[in-house]
């Protein structure tokens, strides 16, 4: 288990690559960057089922989500995803292929577009 505190993102990406799993067992998250971060470095991760990284992790799809605040729910996730190299190698793949696909820039442009479209559309609507 490493926590280094603050780290360059080369130093961490670099932990990554080596890394057997990444554990984010966070009592709050608004987005889950720290997941996608990962996922995106074919990371394995273990995270807590709360905020963002609820959207971000889909249980057994593309990494374990565990009970927050719950030692024993993390150690599982831990161990399930070391003993299970195969169930782990395809949620691994399963992620990277989501990071790809729904986080790239051009995804994520094109989908702000479409919230200021539909807010002009909504706005030439409204009589004020």
């Amino acid at each position: 288990m490493l926590v280094p505190g603050f780290i360059t993102d080369e130093d961490r990406d670099r932990l990554y690559r080596v890394a057997d799993c990444a554990v984010f067992p966070s009592l709050y998250e608004p987005f889950g960057i720290v997941a996608l971060e990962a996922m995106a470095a074919r990371t394995p991760v273990v995270v807590s089922e709360v905020g963002g990284l609820r959207e971000v992790v889909k249980h057994a799809e593309t990494g374990i989500t565990v009970y927050p605040n719950n030692p024993e729910s993390c150690a599982w996730g831990i161990l399930h995803t070391l003993q299970h190299p195969e169930w782990t190698r395809q949620r691994v793949e399963n992620a990277y292929r989501m990071v790809l696909t729904r986080y790239n820039w051009d995804t994520i442009a094109g989908q702000t577009v479409d919230v200021y479209q539909r807010v002009i559309d909504e706005r030439a609507r409204t009589e004020w």
